[in-house]
């Protein structure tokens, strides 16, 4: 995920990064060990509670993973501009359709979070934002200073830690049966 807006990858690629990162792969951390061919009969298998973390972990560090890649893509690419907007969406989180002086969109959209609101902007009024001229980065209208590392470490450890005692706690439960 960090990958899709720091490359930057084209606009399909990028979704299904998404959603392979975010759901493949941690769907996978379940099935595999559920489903793979085992000689424990079906009604004798169990899942480890373990994995639940871990899969939880993982879609996080999905999400987490790509804000990081987009706070990268704004240092490394990111041009300051004025703005004008040209649609604001105020349903469940604004959203501002944007454009550069020359015409130009700004893709993605501004978000709620990054100076979007419904209740101070509309069509016409002219911000200042910082956008990726590659399309691949959400524009903000600061620049992006968090780090991310701590987190990140922290979440896969934590998928490595709960899915090494699932996976050694399944296979006790096999030996038990066999034995």
């Amino acid at each position: 995920m960090w990958v899709s807006p720091v490359v930057p990858l084209p606009a399909l690629l990028r979704g299904a990064s998404f959603l392979i990162s975010a759901l493949l792969i941690p769907l996978a951390l379940i099935l595999v060990p559920v489903f793979s061919f085992r000689r424990v009969p079906r009604k004798k298998r169990k899942v480890a509670w373990e994995l639940v973390i871990a899969v939880i972990a993982a879609a996080g560090l999905a999400v987490v993973s790509h804000g990081a890649g987009d706070d990268r893509a704004m240092q490394d690419r990111g041009r300051w501009t004025k703005a004008v907007v040209v649609e604001v969406e105020d349903l469940k989180s604004d959203k501002c359709t944007l454009r550069t002086r020359d015409g130009q969109e700004i893709s993605p959209q501004l978000g709620e979070g990054d100076g979007c609101d419904a209740d101070r902007v509309e069509p016409g009024d002219e911000v200042q934002v910082l956008y990726d001229p590659e399309g691949a980065a959400g524009p903000a209208d600061e620049m992006p200073t968090s780090s991310y590392g701590g987190v990140i470490g922290g979440l896969a450890a934590l998928i490595v830690t709960t899915g090494t005692c699932a996976c050694v706690r399944m296979n006790r439960w096999d030996n038990e049966y066999d034995g």
